[in-house]
């Protein structure tokens, strides 16, 4: 009855042992065939592949602006030739409302292309309204080309350092053949101010170029060491939550071949060596869960479900636990039953996001009232496991579905974890199309809701 879990955790075991980093969990191999896990701390989701530039593009419109408005008025002070000062006005009012619009969140791609677009087109027109490659315009296409090094990658990178080259390369060849086109110095006084003024506008444009690297460096820094930290936090919990079930087995397993126990012992010590086996499983099935969806190769079984069936098995379960756990304290109910909904979704998953919220209401509350239940909004179906036990600060809100997070409320008081469990029920609810979230106040309870598509709903 326990052997297979039992040699399982033991290879476990000694892999954590032997690679303290966890970092790659590939081709486990027991006496019923081989197991490939794949590595879930070295994973990265999409989002993670992609860096957020949108602190950097603010800074480079914000300096573009402030750029525009500084030239502006050393144009007017010289009195620069009109179509110089209309350029500079447009460059102004474009790179102000474009720091605006990236500041309300415009969408990231879009901030982008407009910001590089914008600076081309305006380096541009001041090559050939501002001396060529004598002007400020030569060092704007050194920055523009940096800031496109940074912000891009893969083939979107060849192909708009290519196409600035071949942009560069045209206006040297227009300025070579036909130096006509381009407008000359009025005299040496306006050549030196304008050298200081490309001057300031490089130290401008590197200082927004520098402070955003600056900014990314140190909280990408701050993202390792954290997960640093939670990945040894994470190895200590797995520690500790396996051998508690696997010494039981190991021990329960040499007393029960005694002979001078009685067969109440012998029944007692093989129920204990069944519920270590069940406590071993669950470990084992949530580190294979979570490379699982991790992948995106967690498998959904669409089909027809009865919500009131769902709910109403799910409640019969968990009074039964509760007893077992001997916290007859806690009232158990079903709020807003009989709603009689029938939807697409899958079953087994559905009842998974159920049980690991149960567990946790059931773990915090030592007594009270725990409730559980859904209803239909809209064009979604909203449950809720609600229960007045210990509560979560809301300091911990944000984190709380972030893999390896454990929250340590009382250094007095164990509570037993891996701190995967809510991270796995997120990423089921996404699995299914829908979100997760949570309301707490620490000391008066918690109430986890998540939403699933109305696919195919109807009543009975």
């Amino acid at each position: 009855m326990f052997k297979k879990p039992y040699l399982l955790i033991k290879m476990l075991m000694l892999i954590l042992e032997e690679d303290l980093h966890f970092t790659y969990m590939q081709n486990i191999t027991t006496f019923t065939g081989t197991i490939r896990v794949n590595s879930f701390l070295s994973m990265k989701t999409t989002e993670d592949n992609n860096t957020d530039n949108r602190h950097l593009l603010l800074w480079l419109s914000i300096a573009g602006s402030i750029i525009s408005g500084l030239s502006l008025i050393i144009n007017l002070q010289l009195s620069i030739q009109q179509p110089l000062i209309v350029i500079t006005i447009a460059s102004l009012i474009l790179f102000l409302i474009l720091a605006i619009f990236i500041k309300r969140g415009l969408n990231l791609r879009i901030s982008q292309y407009l910001v590089i677009i914008t600076s081309i087109a305006f380096t541009n027109l001041l090559w050939y309204f501002e001396h060529g490659h004598y002007g400020p315009s030569l060092t704007l296409f050194v920055l523009v080309f940096s800031v496109i090094l940074f912000i891009w990658e893969g083939r979107l990178l060849i192909v708009s350092v290519s196409l600035l080259i071949i942009n560069i390369g045209i206006c040297f060849y227009i300025e070579f053949y036909y130096p006509e086109l381009i407008q000359d110095y009025n005299n040496h006084t306006t050549r030196i101010i304008d050298i200081y003024a490309s001057v300031f506008m490089m130290l401008i444009l590197f200082y927004a170029l520098m402070r955003t690297v600056k900014t990314s460096y140190s909280k990408e820094y701050k993202k390792a060491m954290q997960s640093d930290k939670l990945k040894s936090s994470f190895l200590e919990n797995i520690n500790h939550e396996v051998r508690t079930p696997l010494n039981a087995i190991i021990g329960f397993s040499g007393l029960i071949n005694e002979d001078d126990i009685t067969a109440d012992q012998r029944k007692e010590f093989g129920v204990l060596i069944g519920e270590s086996n069940d406590a071993l499983l669950r470990i084992i099935d949530d580190i294979l869960l979570v490379s699982t969806l991790e992948s995106g190769e967690a498998p959904t079984n669409i089909h027809d479900c009865d919500l009131d069936v769902v709910i109403a098995s799910l409640h019969k379960s968990f009074k039964e636990l509760l007893v077992k756990n001997k916290k007859v304290n806690i009232e158990l109910y079903i709020s807003e039953p009989n709603v009689s909904s029938i939807v697409e979704t899958d079953k087994i998953r559905l009842q998974q996001v159920f049980i690991r919220l149960m567990d946790n209401a059931i773990k915090f509350s030592d007594s009270g009232k725990i409730n559980f239940g859904y209803k239909v909004v809209e064009d979604s179906i909203l449950f809720h496991v609600a229960d007045t036990g210990i509560g979560i600060e809301k300091k911990h809100h944000s984190k709380i579905f972030e893999r390896f997070y454990k929250i340590e409320i009382d250094k007095d008081e164990v509570f037993r974890g891996t701190g995967i469990g809510l991270y796995i029920t997120k990423k089921i609810v996404e699995s299914l199309d829908g979100d997760i979230w949570l309301s707490s106040m620490f000391g008066s309870g918690t109430t986890f809701y998540f939403t699933i598509p109305k696919n195919g709903y109807r009543k009975k």
